[in-house]
């Protein structure tokens, strides 16, 4: 393997100090740097054969050869377990926890918290309260949003987890938490792994059973969303109420 500007063999510490990955982050910012060379960061080294920006590039190039996908190799790193990482020669345990924790920690990044308690003004913004995990999800992940009077969500609760394409959903479990947290309404969320957001004829007879007792109960159910790889389905933007 031999990196991008010819380094075979090379430390880090070796190449010229502009090449480095930390002083190019630090003089022009992160922007400036690869995707291996920010992997690379936080690996921190490489092996005895490869510097750890070699590494890095390695890893992402076995990235590529994942059987039915066709997206880019970086974004497969939301995908890969730790079993996915140690086989690539020179990633163990270490090396792979910290590219797990990293890309945990972006993942999070981009879920609002509910300490927040933002008002839900549009689905775009209730979509936007578990976008950054639901996407990523191989399995239907059923989700209820928890809000309160003013429309603000105070709670995030994960009702049940399925298969690649089924979750199964109980109202007693919905509205048994929506109960418990004393919500004045509440939003459904569940993710379709296959990315394609469009309802099924079981989504839309959830959404109806579950809106009936919402109402029986007296907390509406204010929409239904469905989550894709960063694309959503809003049963009220879409007017499909049944």
């Amino acid at each position: 393997m031999v990196d991008e500007k010819g380094y075979r063999g090379y430390t880090v510490k070796e190449m010229p100090d502009e090449d480095r990955p930390q002083e190019k982050l630090l003089i022009q910012g992160p922007e400036v740097l690869t995707n291996a060379e920010l992997i690379a960061l936080i690996i921190r080294t490489g092996t005895k054969k490869e510097s750890s920006i070699s590494l890095a590039q390695k890893l992402i190039n076995s990235l590529h050869k994942v059987p039915g996908e066709e997206k880019s190799a970086l974004s497969q790193l939301a995908y890969v377990t730790l079993q996915d990482l140690k086989k690539v020669e020179g990633i163990g345990d270490a090396k792979a926890s910290m590219i797990l924790a990293a890309i945990e920690l972006g993942k999070r990044m981009h879920t609002m918290t509910t300490f927040d308690r933002i008002k839900v003004t549009s689905p775009e913004k209730a979509a936007s309260f578990v976008m950054g995990t639901l996407r990523f999800s191989q399995v239907e992940e059923f989700v209820v949003l928890l809000l309160n009077t003013k429309k603000e969500v105070c709670g995030i609760e994960y009702i049940s987890k399925g298969t690649v394409d089924c979750t199964v959903v109980h109202p007693r479990e919905v509205f048994g938490v929506a109960v418990e947290k004393s919500a004045h309404s509440i939003i459904l969320v569940h993710n379709h792994p296959t990315g394609d957001v469009n309802p099924s004829r079981e989504d839309k007879l959830l959404t109806k059973r579950l809106r009936e007792g919402g109402e029986l109960l007296g907390i509406p159910v204010l929409d239904h969303i469905i989550i894709g790889n960063g694309v959503y389905y809003s049963f009220l933007e879409e007017n499909c109420w049944e």
